[in-house]
């Protein structure tokens, strides 16, 4: 079997191919599949955690149709492998997210290390349509729900917008990191940091919610979002999922999840962008 470095592209393979078709189909199901025999059990370096990250992020921003990418998704061989590559991505994100930390964090210029950052531009498209989303304004304060040891998304709601915010988390660790990087970029004043899930949002300020993609249990979550906004009153409550081939990287959030809450509003991302931001509010 070839390796993926071996494979033409995918954009190649798919050449005149109008992406919702049988031979679209067979393409792009061998090729996740041809990805996940390549991958190994053993510890990756950044280096090749990124490479093999470039093929994966291929396959993800394949601009299929919706019933395509359910078809291939929903495929029993691509199911058994899914898990094992979704692991991957969650294993991927953490060992970027940890050595961009510490750089940050080592760093004499520690804006220029964000500045640098690769995926920054994705970034920013995000943070821009999750501000539209939740018209959001510098008087405003976000809740960001699984935050991370590099709260890149309220880092740059502060600086691009003037957006105040507050990061939770449930690991010691990620919560230390955290707030040393917030710290680090003189950020102390507008982002505040905290131990703690969910339920920490009941006794603190906050005008709007957001639900980190990787955050879990989802369920959980919005259970207690419920019984948080039946005290306080109606608030924005915003989620980042994966929808279409984008799901490959991450379990989408689940209807069942989201039960008390309707939809009003669902963006989804372009470009190189992988999160789809849905809006919530509460079910009458």
């Amino acid at each position: 079997m070839k390796t993926l470095l071996e494979h033409t592209s995918i954009s190649e393979d798919l050449s005149g191919c109008c992406l919702n078709c049988q031979k679209s189909f067979q393409v792009i199901r061998s090729r996740v599949l041809d990805f996940h025999s390549e991958l190994s059990d053993r510890a990756q370096s950044p280096e090749e955690l990124c490479s093999i990250y470039r093929d994966l992020d291929d396959l993800a921003h394949l601009e299929v149709s919706s019933h395509l990418a359910d078809h291939i998704l929903e495929d029993p061989m691509i199911q058994q492998v899914l898990p094992k590559i979704r692991s991957y991505y969650t294993t991927f994100f953490d060992h970027h997210e940890a050595y961009l930390t510490k750089r940050i964090l080592e760093s004499d210029d520690p804006w220029s290390v964000l500045s640098d950052f690769p995926l920054s531009p994705r970034y920013k498209a995000l943070i821009k349509s999750q501000v539209e989303a939740l018209n959001l304004s510098p008087e405003d304060v976000l809740a960001f729900v699984g935050c991370g040891p590099l709260p890149i998304s309220l880092i740059l709601l502060s600086r691009l917008y003037g957006i105040r915010s507050l990061g939770l988390d449930v690991n010691p660790l990620a919560v230390y990191l955290a707030k040393n990087c917030v710290r680090k970029l003189g950020l102390e004043r507008e982002i505040s940091i905290i131990e703690g899930d969910e339920t920490a949002l009941s006794r603190l300020s906050w005008d709007a919610v957001l639900v980190a993609a990787l955050a879990e249990p989802k369920s959980r979550i919005f259970r207690n979002l419920i019984t948080t906004l039946r005290d306080k009153g109606p608030q924005p409550v915003c989620y980042r999922t994966y929808t279409g081939m984008r799901a490959v990287l991450y379990h989408p959030v689940q209807p069942e999840d989201i039960s008390g809450f309707r939809k009003v509003k669902e963006i989804a991302p372009q470009g190189r962008v992988n999160n789809t931001l849905v809006v919530l509010e509460m079910q009458d």
